[in-house]
């Protein structure tokens, strides 16, 4: 599992979208987008660095959780 943290989310709207996007991308099996705790969980065989990408794609911004 991923966790990143995301910076940017303004609703719990924000946190659909974005959860819709990741869960379409090739490799994510399982994904969970938080507004209140601004993390996404995300499960598959996909590079971290993809997952950024995309979500700084989608106007946020996303680095490593380190309170795992």
């Amino acid at each position: 599992m991923i966790e990143l943290k995301v910076e940017g989310m303004s609703c719990g709207g924000c946190a659909a979208s974005l959860e819709r996007a990741l869960g379409a991308q090739p490799g994510v099996t399982a994904v969970k987008v938080d507004f209140a705790s601004a993390t996404a969980r995300i499960e598959g065989e996909v590079e971290r660095a993809a997952l950024i990408a995309l979500i700084e794609a989608q106007g946020f911004h996303a680095n490593l959780n380190t309170t795992l």
